[in-house]
């Protein structure tokens, strides 16, 4: 069936964010405007608070609605087993138990990211071939956008893991980037050979050789810092500790660029004058930079399909992250990721044997 005639339903968990129902039923509202004629978006969350806020939005008998209820709610302290067992009509376990049982095709969540990578993990299960999943995000640069991952979801991660983490990354630039053949870069303290630790460095072994068996990504070696942002990389692999830090560091760089902007133009009208005539320049810049541009990470790795927005999402950024949900499951990605998978391993434990002799 055409991806654009398919039908999906989405799964929003509703009680999770930082900023509350509220603003999670308003990027419902924005989402709406672009899911496909068809689509289905879940919201999972306590009924009676849900209730007023789609009343007020004219959204309470919109046809692409659906309201699941859910009387408990993760916290963002919660531990993910005591959550599993002691939370199990938390809005975001409802969540990934419809997606367990077939109910809905994706769950987007701007919860507890540790307690959405152990539901994620325990409830959906890890696909074939795959040890460990790994959160993915779309990172801006100077000619267009990379991949990276992991960012967030395992801290520690072994050289197995790393590659794993390389041809999920590559399948997501493929599909959702519309990469040919993705050039992937490891991430670590320096270019040359030997840098970065033993992990690093077997990493490294197993990917140049990785490169020559498998079409579909090119390895381009060791990568460092200056490269997530001016590099010609379209995948950047790390651990989920790396990689979290990197993110969120980005984050703060946009929010004190815009802070420091904007004091700038208060304390000089002069500025007024310049930020009037650079508008367009600006705004372009900004769309290109602004966090929330793509809204969230797939957790990829898991038999299902399902997207972490930033625990402190407005309502643009969860209307991305439901967005890319949609895209993401119209795309085909996860689809085709066990077959990848599978080569890759198959290979890696022929190179592995390899290296030992």
């Amino acid at each position: 069936m055409d991806a654009e005639t398919h039908s999906y339903r989405i799964a929003v968990d509703c009680m999770g964010g930082d900023k509350g129902p509220e603003e999670v039923v308003h990027a419902v509202a924005l989402a709406l405007r672009e899911i496909g004629e068809n689509d289905r978006l879940v919201l999972v969350g306590r009924e009676p608070v849900l209730a007023p806020h789609l009343r007020r939005l004219g959204l309470n008998r919109n046809p692409h609605i659906e309201v699941r209820h859910a009387p408990d709610e993760i916290q963002m302290t919660d531990k993910p087993m005591q959550a599993l067992k002691s939370k199990k009509n938390a809005s975001m376990i409802v969540a990934f138990e419809m997606l367990k049982a077939g109910e809905v095709d994706a769950v987007v969540s701007t919860g507890n990211t540790k307690v959405l990578v152990g539901a994620g993990t325990i409830k959906v299960r890890m696909m074939p071939g795959c040890q460990r999943p790994a959160l993915t995000a779309i990172m801006p640069r100077k000619a267009g956008f990379t991949i990276m991952v992991d960012v967030g979801a395992n801290p520690e991660t072994t050289p197995e893991q790393l590659v794993h983490n390389t041809i999920l990354g590559s399948l997501y630039s493929i599909a959702m980037l519309s990469t040919k053949k993705p050039r992937v870069g490891l991430l670590t303290v320096g270019t040359e050979e030997g840098k970065g630790g033993e992990r690093i460095n077997k990493t490294n072994a197993y990917l140049k050789e990785l490169t020559k068996r498998l079409d579909w990504f090119e390895y381009a070696g060791p990568v460092e810092g200056f490269d997530v942002f001016q590099g010609d990389v379209d995948v950047i692999v790390t651990d989920g500790f790396t990689g979290n830090i990197v993110l969120k560091s980005v984050e703060g760089l946009v929010h004190m660029l815009k802070d420091i902007l904007s004091a700038k133009v208060k304390r000089n009208p002069l500025y007024i004058v310049a930020m009037v005539m650079l508008y367009p320049l600006l705004k372009a810049v900004k769309s290109q930079l602004r966090p929330e541009k793509f809204g969230g990470a797939p957790l990829l790795g898991l038999n299902g399909m399902v997207i972490k927005a930033h625990g402190s999402s407005n309502r643009y950024g969860t209307s991305a992250a439901i967005l890319m949900a949609r895209n993401a499951l119209a795309s085909g990605v996860s689809s085709r990721a066990p077959q990848a998978l599978s080569e890759a391993n198959l290979a890696l434990e022929e190179i592995k044997e390899e290296l030992v002799c």
